[in-house]
């Protein structure tokens, strides 16, 4: 099964934007652990201040109190930024316990500023009880900042165990985009070149990928030389007539000793709706066209054909029969893929297929009749598609 170019960047886009997604994630990760950071560091904060106010000296009452209100406004602020949400909280953060130790934390932390505050302003006789409740104060603030670092060590760690999962996952996904992707550009890099190459190249030319192996096919392939004669040829494509097909056929020994034999034949779905809308000479640009698709996927052993009905046909060898049905779905996904161009604009076109395995005793004459009925069942199951005869009986597929 070769490989399809689109598919191979269509994949590779996928891959590229799940990196992409992914370093958008871990970039969301780290300011969330940025966040952590500046939490801790007010925390931080705290202790030194709480430890700079219970120090202030009160002999120069008038500076200490002077000192003591600045502190007291920057401990305001710093537990303020120590209750900051975060950017992953609702996520990674339990809200109630959190909640629980920002409440805790906001309380005690009023509770000292107001006895700080009384400290300092307190008269020399009240002063040892009013810095024994500052004392008292100091410690339940102590306490509900520790319980709040430890929380947030915890989420940090959280955080940062997150983040390093995901490093390494991206890690790993972008080494194999590289690799991998390296070596199927290289495929393709191979194949145009050896497109390039087709006329100084003597070696089979073996495409990895669909479309340049289609490309390849059609660079490489050999007009027939036995069907010079006008009359086996069809006016209109340059295919092969129904004449020219049993005689390059029967002029073909290795086709016909061939033990895996394959007709299919193809037929305009809705040809008659054409005819009746189009003029002669843009039927014939179609039915031009149309050859030119199917020679694309003829292989040296082929035979192709325009019949006069202007249906076309396709004698195959393969190796087996899903090979010539998969072919066969190709001609049919070509053409349901090409735009046609006519005095009206561009269309779309579609055709039916029957496939048969040819039977030794059977003519060529009798299996292209047989693959006629069988393009019948495909044309009643909507059109575009190969029908194949299957366990006796018609089946589309």
């Amino acid at each position: 099964m070769k490989n399809s170019i689109r598919q191979i960047f269509f994949n590779l886009k996928t891959m590229l934007i799940l990196l992409g997604l992914g370093t958008a994630g871990l970039c969301i990760q780290l300011i969330n652990i940025g966040d952590y950071s500046d939490r801790l560091a007010a925390l931080k904060n705290q202790h030194e201040l709480i430890k700079k106010i219970t120090a202030t000296n009160l002999q120069d009452s008038d500076m200490a109190t002077i000192a003591i209100n600045g502190d007291l406004a920057e401990l305001k602020l710093f537990t303020k930024l120590s209750s900051k949400s975060a950017l992953l909280d609702p996520i990674i953060a339990s809200t109630s316990q959190q909640e629980s130790l920002e409440r805790s934390l906001m309380t005690t932390s009023n509770a000292f500023q107001e006895a700080a505050l009384f400290w300092s302003e307190s008269m020399q006789m009240s002063r040892d009880a009013m810095h024994e409740r500052m004392i008292s104060a100091r410690n339940l603030y102590r306490i509900d900042i520790d319980g709040m670092i430890d929380y947030q060590v915890q989420l940090m760690n959280d955080s940062v165990s997150v983040a390093k999962i995901t490093g390494f996952i991206l890690f790993f996904i972008g080494l194999f985009t590289f690799l991998f992707y390296q070596w199927r550009l290289n495929q393709i890099y191979r194949d145009i070149n050896m497109a390039c190459s087709l006329d100084t190249n003597e070696t089979k030319p073996d495409a990895t990928t669909e479309e340049l192996d289609f490309i390849v096919r059609r660079l490489s392939r050999k007009m027939p030389l036995v069907n010079t004669s006008p009359n086996l040829l069809n006016p209109v494509s340059g295919l092969n007539n129904e004449k020219g097909i049993l005689t390059l056929y029967n002029a073909k020994k290795n086709v016909k000793a061939a033990g895996t034999l394959y007709v299919v034949l193809f037929e305009i779905d809705k040809h008659d709706e054409l005819l009746s809308r189009l003029t002669k000479d843009e039927m014939i640009g179609i039915y031009k066209k149309l050859a030119e698709i199917l020679s694309m996927y003829e292989q040296p052993n082929d035979i192709i054909g325009h019949l006069d009905n202007n249906s076309f046909a396709l004698i195959m060898t393969r190796g087996s029969k899903e090979l010539a049905l998969a072919d066969a779905e190709k001609v049919v996904a070509s053409i349901h893929d090409s735009i046609f161009q006519t005095l009206q604009g561009s269309i779309k076109i579609t055709v039916s297929a029957g496939i048969l395995l040819k039977i030794p005793s059977k003519s060529l004459e009798v299996s292209l009749e047989d693959a006629a009925k069988i393009v019948v069942k495909a044309k009643e199951s909507g059109g575009d598609r190969v029908a194949q005869l299957r366990n006796g009986s018609d089946m589309y597929r």
